[in-house]
């Protein structure tokens, strides 16, 4: 189905408009940018430009690496959600993991993870998540993780090889390791399975 002029002219305001809020500019650092004129933009974003030049449209798309099809004929921000939202896995669904504090994580290590969802935030993760949490860092662990970060965790599973794992003991509460040697001093909280760094 071919697309109107004025759904045209909509569809470039619209992802314009989106463009520049999602990705944290000003609609003058967006001109200054693209290297499409301050008037220009303004004049479109107002709607008095009833046929977009195609070597600004180029610009634009050039820019934030979409094509002028899509800038011109397409929804942007729904074409981002739908692909923000796909497994890289394939056809799997994100599951629901409780974000647990590291204050909290020892005092969380035996509880199901279905009590610990109705009790934390969650994020979602897309993979085998049977006994899977995620800990949220609020002090630096080693000099690999710092606060803000979320380490999504396989509980009671055992590092594969150069994997990170997270540890407990009573002499440094919790850290990570990629060497799982089995002793008794040291608890095996379970292998780290993906960083989210901040």
């Amino acid at each position: 189905m071919k697309t109107s002029a004025l759904q045209r002219k909509n569809n470039i305001i619209n992802n314009i408009d989106y463009i520049i809020k999602s990705r944290g500019e000003t609609k003058v650092s967006f001109a200054n940018r693209t290297g499409v004129t301050r008037a220009t933009l303004y004049k479109i974003l107002d709607g008095k430009v009833n046929n977009v030049q195609r070597s600004t449209i180029t610009r634009i798309a050039d820019f934030f690496g979409v094509s002028c099809e899509i800038i011109e004929n397409h929804d942007l921000q729904s074409i981002e959600l739908i692909e923000n939202t796909l497994s890289p896995d394939g056809d799997k669904n994100p599951a629901a993991v409780p974000v647990i504090p590291q204050s909290a994580f020892l005092r969380c290590a035996d509880k199901r993870v279905g009590q610990l969802v109705a009790h934390y935030p969650v994020t979602w993760f897309f993979g085998e998540v049977a006994n899977t949490v995620a800990l949220q860092v609020e002090r630096n662990l080693g000099n690999l993780f710092f606060p803000g970060d979320v380490l999504i965790i396989k509980r009671h599973t055992p590092p594969q090889e150069k994997q990170l794992a997270l540890f407990s003991s009573p002499t440094q509460a919790l850290f990570v390791s990629d060497i799982y040697s089995g002793a008794e001093e040291a608890s095996l909280l379970g292998a780290i399975i993906e960083e989210r760094i901040q």
